[in-house]
C-alpha cells in the first residue's frame, strides 16, 4: 500500500505531500550551486534554523529560536561524538561538498530518537550511484575583505562507481585552509574600552567512504570517515580605564578536532514486501587544546610601556567514544485496514574524558595551579530503546501512525578527586501522526509527541567550585531531562513552478535547566547549582514558499525561482523565582529569501540570498542582560559553464559587510557596554568539474 503513496519527483518539497512527519528540507541539486562551503552554511538557510557561533562561521544549531542544547543532529542516522558540552555536533566540520541532503525534523515519530526536543537534523551523505561512474571536483582561491588574497583555499574531490552489480563503492574529500580577522571593540559606560583582535588559521581535512555490496533483495556498507580541523587562534587585547593603568593580553590556542569512525548498515527486502535494516559502528572524538595567555600592565599610568605581568598555561584532552548499534524491522500487513508495522531496538555506550590542566606564573616565576573542579570529569552513559509504531491507511489518502518509544538511560560520573554519582533514567515517550493527501498537489497534516533534551555533560558531574569572593558552584548528577510535550499542525501545497507551507506548532517544556542561587550560604558565599527549575511554553508559525516564473512563457523568466521562509515565533519561561521571561536569545521571527536564476542557454546560475534576524535577548543568572543586535545578511554567487562538465563559479558571503552588535546591561543599571564585532566579507573564486 505505501508503495503507491511515493511521488516520482525528485524534489523534497514534493516529496514531503507523501510524508506523515513534518519537516523541511533541502537536497544537494539545490545547495550545490550556492556558496554552501559548510554544513552550517545550507542549514542557515531553511526555516526555523538560526545558526550560532562566531560571526561568518555558523557551526551551532539553533532551531525554533530555543538554544542549541535543544537540537541534536545526526548523520546517517548516528549521533555523532563531538566536543561540545551541551551535545551538540558543530556542523561547520562538515563540508557541503560530503553531503546528498539534509532534512530538519519538526516533530520525531516513535523510530526517531527522543532526544532533542526543539527538533533534529537528519543528514545524509553522498551515496553510490547507479549506472555510469561519476566524478567531481572542485577547486577554490579567495579571501577576505582584500579580495583574493589567498586568505582561503578550497578543494573538493568525489567518486562513485559500480562496476558490476554485486559491488560499488564512493568516496568524497574536501580540504579547507581559511585565514580569519576579527576585530573586537567593546566601550563599557563607564569609559573602559577593550579593543580585541583576533587572527585565527583553520585546517580542515575529511573524507567520507562507502564501500557497498549487492545481492538479490539486500545490501551491506563499509562507511569509513574522518573530520578534522586544526586551529591556530591569536588573540591581542588591550584594556583602558580612566585612572588605571592599561592592560594587555597576547593569547595563542592550538587546538586540533577530530571525528574518526567507521559504520556498517545492511538493509534486506523480503519477497513479502518486510523491509529489515540493521547498523552498528564505532565513532571517537577527540579535541587537544594548548592556550598560553601572558598578560602585560603599563610600567605606569599612560606611559604606553608594557611589562610581563604573569603567564596563563591551560592544556586541555577532550575524548569521547561512542558504540552504536540498531535493528529494525518494517512490514505491510492487512488487518481490516492496510497497515504497515515497523519496531526496533537501539543500544548505544558513551564514555567521555575530560582533562585541564592550567596553571599561572607569576612575574617572579612562581607557579600556581589554577585547575577548577569542573575542569576534570569522566562520564560513562549507557542508552537503550525500543519502539513500536503502526501506519494505518484508512483510504488511499488518509493515514494515521501512532507510536511509542521507550528509552532508558544509565550514568555514571566522576571528578578529578575521585568523587563519582550515578543515575538512571527512563521515559514513555508517544507519538501520534496524521496525514491527509486531499490531492496529489495538497497535504494537511496534524502531529503529536513527547521528546526531552538531556543535560550538558560538565553539568553532571559532583564537582564543587569557589568561583571567586561570593560564589561556590556545585555540580549536579541527579538532574533530570527536560521535557516536552509537541504539537505541529500544516500542510503542503506543491506543483511545478508553486509551493506554498505552513505548519503551526506549540512545545509545552518542562524541568528546563538553569544554574540558580539554591538560597544556601557557605559564610559570605551563596551556592549555586545547575536544577531542573524552570517551566514554559514555546511556539510560532513557520512559512514557506516558492515560485517560479516558467509559466510566463518567457525563456529569459523560465529559470527564475524566487524562495522564502518565514518563522514567527514566541516563548515564556517561568524560572524558580516566579519571573517569566522569553527563552533566552529567541529572536520573534527568522526570515530568508533569496532568487535563484538559471539562464539555460547560456549555462548561466546566479543566486542571490538574505537572512534576517531581530533582536535577541538573554537574561543571565547573575541579573546581567545582553542583547545582541538585529542582522542583516546577503550572499552572492554565480556559475558560468565554460565546457562539458566544466564551469567556473564566484561566491560573495557577507556582501554588505555587516558587523555582529552586542549590548550589555549590568542587574543594578548603573552600568552597560556596546561590543562590535567585524568578521567582514568573504570572496572566493574557483572552476568545477564533473561527469
Amino acid at each position: 500500500m505505501a508503495e503507491t503513496r511515493v511521488t516520482s519527483s525528485t524534489l523534497l518539497e514534493h516529496q514531503r505531500l507523501s510524508n506523515e512527519v513534518p519537516q523541511a528540507g533541502i537536497a544537494r541539486e539545490e545547495f550545490g550551486q550556492r556558496n554552501n562551503r559548510r554544513l552550517g552554511d545550507v542549514l542557515q538557510r531553511l526555516p526555523g534554523v538560526q545558526m550560532g557561533g562566531p560571526p561568518g562561521q555558523p557551526q551551532d544549531i539553533q532551531l525554533r529560536g530555543l538554544d542549541k542544547e535543544f537540537t541534536r543532529t545526526q548523520v546517517d542516522g548516528v549521533r555523532l561524538p563531538d566536543g561540545g558540552e551541551k551535545r551538540e555536533f558543530q556542523v561547520n566540520r562538515i563540508p557541503s561538498f560530503l553531503v546528498e541532503k539534509v532534512t530538519v525534523i519538526r516533530n520525531q515519530t516513535a523510530e526517531y530518537e527522543s532526544d532533542g526536543l526543539a527538533g533534529q537534523v537528519d543528514v545524509k551523505t553522498r551515496t553510490v550511484p547507479k549506472g555510469k561512474p561519476q566524478a567531481e571536483a572542485r577547486l577554490g582561491y579567495g579571501g577576505h575583505d582584500d579580495g583574493l588574497d589567498g586568505d582561503i583555499i578550497h578543494g573538493s574531490l568525489g567518486f562513485g562507481y559500480r562496476p558490476v552489480d554485486w559491488f560499488g563503492g564512493s568516496g568524497a574529500f574536501d580540504y579547507q585552509d581559511n585565514t580569519v580577522v576579527r576585530p573586537k571593540f567593546k566601550l563599557f559606560s563607564t569609559g573602559k574600552t577593550e579593543d580585541e583582535n583576533e587572527t585565527g588559521r583553520q585546517e580542515s581535512t575529511n573524507f567520507f567512504g562507502d564501500l557497498a555490496t549487492f545481492y538479490d533483495g539486500g545490501e551491506f556498507h563499509f562507511k569509513p570517515m574522518v573530520l578534522e580541523l586544526d586551529k591556530d587562534t591569536t588573540k591581542t587585547k588591550t584594556v583602558r580605564e580612566k585612572g588605571k593603568v592599561a592592560t594587555q593580553e597576547n593569547e595563542h590556542e592550538d587546538a586540533l578536532q577530530s571525528t574518526y569512525g567507521l559504520g556498517l548498515s545492511h538493509r534486506h527486502t523480503f519477497k513479502q514486501g518486510s523491509v529489515w535494516e540493521s547498523r552498528a559502528g564505532f565513532y571517537q572524538s577527540e579535541e587537544d587544546k594548548d592556550k598560553t595567555k601572558p598578560v602585560f600592565k603599563e610600567t605606569k599610568l599612560n606611559s604606553g610601556l608594557f611589562a610581563l605581568d604573569k603567564t596563563t598555561l591551560e592544556k586541555e584532552d577532550k575524548q569521547d567514544k561512542t558504540w552504536d548499534v540498531a535493528s529494525s524491522l518494517r512490514t505491510p500487513f492487512t488487518l481490516g485496514l492496510p497497515q504497515e508495522l515497523k519496531f526496533g531496538v537501539a543500544f548505544r555506550q558513551r564514555e567521555r574524558d575530560r582533562g585541564k590542566l592550567a596553571q599561572e606564573v607569576s612575574k617572579a616565576g612562581k607557579l600556581t595551579n589554577a585547575t577548577k573542579p569542573k575542569d576534570k570529569y569522566a562520564l560513562e552513559e549507557t542508552y537503550y530503546a525500543a519502539f513500536i509504531q503502526d501506519n494505518l491507511w484508512f483510504t488511499d489518502r488518509i493515514s494515521l501512525m501512532p507510536g511509542i518509544r521507550a528509552e532508558h538511560v544509565a550514568l555514571l560520573s566522576a571528578t578529578g578527586d575521585g568523587a563519582n554519582a550515578s543515575k538512571n533514567t527512563t521515559d514513555l515517550n508517544p507519538s501520534l501522526h496524521f496525514l491527509y493527501r486531499v490531492r496529489d498537489d495538497l497535504s494537511l497534516r496534524a502531529a503529536f509527541s513527547k521528546s526531552l533534551s538531556r543535560p550538558k555533560f560538565d553539568e553532571l558531574s559532583p564537582f564543587e567550585q569557589d568561583d571567586g569572593n561570593t560564589k561556590i558552584v556545585i555540580g549536579n548528577p541527579d538532574l533530570d531531562p527536560a521535557r516536552s510535550w509537541n504539537f505541529d499542525v500544516g500542510g503542503e501545497y506543491s506543483i511545478a513552478d508553486l509551493f506554498f507551507a505552513i505548519n503551526l506548532f506549540h512545545k509545552e517544556v518542562s524541568d528546563v535547566i538553569e544554574e540558580v542561587d539554591t538560597g544556601v550560604n557557605r559564610g559570605t558565599k551563596d551556592i549555586f547549582q545547575v536544577e531542573n527549575v524552570g517551566d514554559g511554553w514555546t511556539r510560532g508559525i513557520e512559512l514557506e514558499q516558492r515560485l517560479g516564473l516558467g509559466w510566463t512563457g518567457l525563456d529569459a523568466l523560465s529559470g527564475v525561482k524566487l524562495w522564502a521562509n518565514e518563522t514567527l515565533l514566541e516563548s515564556e519561561l517561568t524560572d524558580k523565582t516566579g519571573k517569566q521571561r522569553p527563552f533566552k536569545n529567541q529572536p520573534r521571527f527568522l526570515t530568508n529569501a533569496g532568487v535563484d536564476y538559471n539562464y539555460a542557454p547560456w549555462g548561466t546560475t546566479f543566486t542571490l540570498a538574505w537572512n534576517y534576524i531581530p533582536e535577541q535577548w538573554e537574561d543571565k543568572p547573575d541579573g546581567t542582560a545582553k542583547a545582541i543586535l538585529p542582522s542583516s545578511t546577503f550572499d552572492l554567487s554565480a556559475y558560468q559553464h565554460i565546457y562539458k562538465g566544466f564551469s567556473a563559479f564566484a561566491e560573495i558571503n557577507n556582501l554588505t559587510d555587516e558587523h555582529r552588535a552586542e549590548n550589555e546591561y549590568a542587574v543594578n543599571g548603573s552600568t552597560s557596554s556596546e561590543k562590535v564585532e567585524t568578521y567582514g566579507r568573504t570572496f572566493l573564486a574557483g572552476v568545477k568539474w564533473q561527469f
